[in-house]
């Protein structure tokens, strides 16, 4: 009799935890948007504060990414702020899922709320998608990688690296800054180069070597090649008014204003932002190295 009166009760038990929501459906909802799984244990109103909150994060990282603090360490905060508050959400939908014994009998406890709320997500994160990929295209989001060789060793190939949108738009180019620009032949493509000269400047280049005004440019950040390579000796000029002379670190390789068929002198107009920091590299030590100007380098 014992036994018969235990075991019913052990199935009560039982029972009673499986009428709560599940785990496992929480964690798929907050893994499709954060916060829906927190909607489908009947917390709404804590769900939608997350999401506001990952919303928020994710605007930072986007912020990081254009040329509002673009810098490594603005970068690296934005997105472990973004990837912790993920994982805060899942850890905190799954626990309050488990302590939750009975199955939340809420209006809006119904798969066509699951349903919108996650359309609406879609279209909210849709938002800053859309602004991001319109800013890549008119050079305002400045998330860029190196896919040449012709800044080596400043830049190498597969870094990705972040660049100051805003700088010239209240500031002249100074020599020695990393710049992206318009190419002056393509206006679709972006390139980088290094500012060796700005308008007024006599420039010439010896050895690989750059000589502005008479005076041969200290530049350690450069890989001269060979002396004798095609570009890496030519006469002096003065760089045309509103314009800027731009040569790649890496001298043999690189296609810059020495070549006045293919490229040419670059006009101030074309300059859309400067380079600030390495953001990921395969070396770890090089990712937040500051790459802006010589004197920082």
């Amino acid at each position: 009799m014992a036994f018969a009166d235990y075991a019913p009760a052990r199935a009560n038990d039982q029972s009673t935890l499986r009428r709560g929501p599940s785990p496992w459906v929480t964690a798929l909802l907050t893994a499709l948007t954060p916060g829906l799984g927190h909607i489908y244990i009947g917390q709404a109103r804590r769900g939608i504060t997350l999401f506001l909150l990952i919303m928020i994060a994710d605007m930072l990282l986007m912020f990081a990414m254009m040329g509002v603090l673009a810098r490594f360490w603005m970068f690296a905060v934005s997105l472990a702020l973004l990837v912790g508050l993920w994982f805060y959400i899942m850890v905190d939908a799954i626990s309050r899922a488990n302590r939750t014994r009975d199955y939340p009998h809420q209006r809006y406890n119904r798969w066509t709320t699951y349903a919108g709320a996650f359309v609406l997500a879609c279209l909210v994160f849709a938002g800053p998608c859309v602004y991001a990929l319109h800013a890549k295209s008119s050079g305002q989001l400045l998330w860029l990688n190196a896919v040449t060789p012709s800044m080596e060793p400043t830049l190498r190939m597969g870094e990705y690296f972040l660049a100051d949108a805003t700088y010239y738009r209240n500031r002249h180019p100074s020599r020695g800054e990393v710049a992206v620009y318009v190419h002056p032949k393509q206006e679709q493509v972006h390139y980088i180069k290094r500012i060796v000269a700005v308008e007024g400047d006599r420039i010439a280049i010896k050895a690989g070597h750059a000589i502005v005004n008479g005076m041969m440019v200290t530049e350690p950040y450069v890989d001269a090649g060979d002396a004798q390579a095609r570009f890496a000796n030519e006469a002096e000029i003065r760089v045309p008014l509103g314009y800027v002379y731009v040569l790649g670190d890496n001298r043999a390789n690189s296609v810059d204003s020495r070549d006045r068929v293919a490229h040419g002198p670059v006009p101030v107009g074309n300059l859309i932002g400067r380079v600030t920091d390495i953001a990921i590299s395969r070396h770890l030590a090089r990712m937040g190295r500051w790459v802006g100007t010589p004197s920082n380098f």
